[in-house]
């Protein structure tokens, strides 16, 4: 018998396809026989959003459907086809679709690589599903034509994928089939995890009915009745563990419900224990009453919530431990209640653990959480909860905005001036942009939040795109901490070679609070035991081949690393110059500091919290959750240390250096150093006893110090945007930031001063301001020379247009365009 059925052509015949290849737009492929619709009666196979599997050269890859088309665009060469469909229902649904073509459009990125970029790397496709027929399905007589078919073909072969039978039976309803199939115990589904070491366990679901008449068929068997109530009123299915542990009978008081028909007996995957990645002493739900300027913040998010499918943008500020936390969970339970999806960003993953405790206490298992730290299983788990609605709030940082929520209400950006919102690799998007987007687009309410928001969203408020929400006072007795500066040009005590990590009045403070059983957070903004390893005999210091900068001195393991390359090479016993063994560390890291405190406070327990904390087993929440619980008296770290945590113990906080981002290269040097101080400053004096902020440096003078430490946010404001309108930065302009790199140093100049020259010719460049050629701050890295262009423009549209008419077409593939950029190092 052939198990093909006759074809008749309709249209549409041609898809669209984003491919993961570094070209910007997408690739047409010819839908086979076996993809299209029966007399046009039913729905397509390939469906934008769905995955499939095509060649591109002599490679096999996965693209994303991104439209149908009736007929091929005018195009050279071959069309090839489609070689399968991946995915029964689209992965990606038609808001993220759109919020892929935008992402792609603005950021001029690859399309394939936001698609890739946007999913789970190891998702596994709905093709892969193998179907089988039971003992029951073989015996049970067919009820049509085509169930007779997939009889027949199952028995001829046994364990098929689903994309086979669909494209050797082209039967019209097939997936809707095999679902009352599998639900009548006829078939059986294999999921493709079950090769890749997901475990699989029984489960059980009640069949549909009135909860007496169910109980009338139980029959006198009390466990059995226990079970159909328990069932009914849990409203869900349950595993077999979960419905013998509740209701206390035995495995086979489920057997004979089952053979019954009250009950159906399926396997499901394994829920992974995701606990490890929220900090483990949960908080019940918090039970009190706002203050009033919560309160009124939080009836703005209420009335624009309640204002279904109307886009609000707000812009949530509140000094640091005002409880703007409390105000957006609030108004997440809300959207929840509502039945809408939520999404709660944080800019690190070192972020995740504090926020998920205070989710999970409210919300259980709507609770998802993404981020690369999790395995492929456990991501994939997550993705498929929020994308069968098992689960209604996703929390991680940037690339939770692109979880499969449906419904989506509330978008929630935390820390929004925190610049690791923004990628650093291609494609180089913006998280907190794209969120205020993405709700845009699904009509949900969006809030930014922040101690000290960017100016491009302060710009926003005053242009009325966002509304803006103050909290103006601290939870509970807290009070902003008292500012100590430290001028290090007067510290008049012997000074060792490099620098002063500790001046005397922050001794003298570390003291106190320690004495007063108070806990301590220094931050010191450089990892590992000394940024330089030099040879006092001949100053040799030792820096990467690649990047010809020096290497980082890692006391633990013994190991100089390239912080840029990643390259590392043993410590040498003596210098490769002169032969000598005089080799020294020069100046300090989170490492160094550590020691001096143990030599200084031997009895007094420290923790490091940087990079190199994350990547060691139980990384950054095992380090917040000893501090958590007082086993750490003192926490030195980077950057990371500043960031949203709630300590009610830390008296106080000390910034070694305030100049490290002062003197770097960058327009938006002066706002970072601002955001880390004031951000620093607010982890002390969150419980009840008074807080103190050390700041340390040799510009005491400088505004963005002083506004930090007296708490004026206005001094720091006006002075800076002042500068920012006087030589045409953002948020008054836009920019696109073009690097290029190759091996050879003159080659590299010549083709940005080539670029740079077709760019100033364009009639497009008439009011752009284009800087360079010029060498980038870090010149050379991984074994290439760096140019570098800046482009300026008030009308951002027409600066991304002159890039897309001159810069594209050349297809240089070592240049990397950055649209609206923050690091230009």
């Amino acid at each position: 018998m052939s198990f093909t059925a006759g074809f008749v052509s309709t249209r549409p015949l041609y898809a669209e396809v984003a491919v993961p290849v570094p070209i910007h737009g997408p690739l047409i492929y010819r839908l086979a026989d076996g993809l299209l619709p029966l007399d046009g009666t039913e729905e397509l196979v390939a469906t934008p959003g769905s995955r499939v599997r095509i060649t591109v050269g002599r490679r096999e890859l996965r693209g994303v459907v991104l439209r149908l088309l009736d007929e091929p665009p005018a195009i050279d060469g071959e069309i090839k086809e489609i070689r399968e469909v991946l995915d029964r229902e689209p992965v990606l649904t038609n808001e993220l679709l759109s919020l892929l073509t935008f992402t792609a459009d603005y950021y001029l990125a690859p399309i394939g690589e936001v698609s890739r970029m946007m999913l789970p790397a190891k998702l596994a496709p709905w093709g892969e599903r193998r179907v089988s027929l039971t003992n029951a399905g073989a015996l049970a007589p067919p009820r049509d034509e085509a169930e007779a078919r997939l009889v027949e073909y199952l028995l001829a072969k046994p364990r098929s994928r689903l994309v086979e039978v669909q494209r050797d039976l082209r039967i019209s309803d097939l997936a809707a089939r095999l679902e009352k199939l599998a639900k009548a115990g006829r078939v059986s589904l294999e999921e493709p995890g079950s090769r890749r070491g997901i475990r699989y366990v029984s489960a059980v679901e009640l069949r549909p009915g009135e909860l007496d008449e169910l109980l009338e068929e139980c029959g006198r068997s009390a466990q059995g009745r226990d079970v159909v109530r328990y069932l009914h009123d849990l409203g869900r299915p349950a595993t077999l563990r979960e419905v013998t542990g509740e209701v206390g009978c035995g495995d086979g008081v489920v057997r004979r419900l089952t053979e019954l028909g009250l009950l159906r007996r399926f396997t499901q995957p394994e829920r992974l224990d995701l606990g490890r990645h929220r900090l483990s002493d949960t908080a019940g739900r918090p039970d009190f009453e706002l203050r009033p300027d919560q309160q009124q913040a939080l009836d703005a998010m209420l009335n624009a919530l309640s204002s279904r499918d109307d886009y609000t943008g707000f812009l949530l500020r509140g000094i640091t431990g005002s409880g703007k936390t409390e105000v957006y969970l609030r108004a997440a339970d809300e959207a929840l209640r509502q039945g809408r999806g939520v999404v709660l960003l944080v800019p690190e993953i070192a972020l995740v653990p504090s926020l998920a405790r205070a989710a999970a206490a409210r919300f259980g298992d709507a609770l998802a959480i993404l981020h690369s730290n999790l395995s492929n299983t456990e991501r994939e788990q997550e993705w498929e909860r929020l994308r069968r609605g098992e689960a209604k709030i996703v929390l991680g940082p940037r690339s939770a905005l692109f979880a499969p929520l449906r419904n989506l209400g509330l978008v929630v950006v935390d820390e929004e001036h925190d610049n690791a919102y923004k990628q650093d690799k291609t494609p180089r998007y913006n998280g907190r942009d794209l969120a205020l987007l993405r709700a845009q687009k699904e009509g949900a309410v969006a809030v930014l939040v922040s101690a000290t928001p960017s100016l491009e969203s302060r710009r926003n408020v005053e242009l009325g795109k966002l509304q803006g929400l103050e909290l103006t006072a601290r939870a509970g007795h807290g009070a902003l901490p008292e500012g100590i500066l430290v001028d290090l040009k007067q510290e008049d005590r012997p000074l060792q070679p490099g620098e002063v990590l500790f001046s005397l009045r922050l001794l003298d403070e570390m003291h106190q609070a320690l004495n007063a059983g108070d806990q301590i957070i220094l931050l010191r903004n450089r990892r590992g035991y000394s940024p330089i390893l030099m040879c006092r005999a001949c100053g040799q210091d030792f820096r990467c081949e690649d990047c010809g900068l020096p290497f980082t001195y890692h006391r633990s393991g013994a190991r100089l690393e390239c912080h840029y390359c990643g390259r590392e090479r043993p410590v040498p016993s003596r210098c490769s110059e002169c032969g000598q063994t005089s080799l020294d560390p020069v100046g300090a890291g989170t490492e160094r500091v550590e020691e001096q405190i143990r030599e200084i406070f031997p009895d007094v327990v420290v923790d490091v919290l940087d990079a190199d904390a994350t990547r060691r087993p139980g990384g950054a929440s095992k380090v917040l959750e000893r501090f958590g619980a007082g086993e750490t008296r003192i926490l030195v770290g980077t950057q990371m240390v500043a960031k949203g945590h709630h300590f009610p113990n830390v008296a106080l906080a000390a910034v070694l250096s305030a100049d490290t981002y002062l003197g770097f290269p960058d327009f938006r040097a002066v706002e970072r150093t601002y955001a880390l101080l004031t951000q620093l400053a607010g982890r002390a004096g969150r419980g009840e006893r008074p807080g103190r902020v050390v700041i340390q440096t040799f510009h005491p003078e400088h505004y963005a110090i002083q506004a930090a430490l007296n708490h004026d946010d206005a001094a720091f404001v006006g002075p800076e945007l002042h500068f920012r309108r006087n030589f045409h930065y953002p948020p008054y302009t836009r920019m696109v930031h073009l690097v290029y790199r190759h091996k050879d140093q003159r080659r590299a100049r010549q083709e940005m001063e080539g670029l740079a020259a077709r760019l100033a010719n364009h009639p497009l460049a008439r009011g752009v301001l284009i800087t360079g050629p010029a060498s980038a701050p870090l010149e050379r890295l991984r074994g290439k020379w760096r140019f570098q262009l800046l482009l300026r423009s008030a009308l951002g549209a027409q600066l991304r247009q002159l890039v897309r008419e001159v810069v594209l077409p050349l297809a240089l593939t070592d240049l990397t365009i950055d649209v609206d950029p923050y690091d230009l190092m």
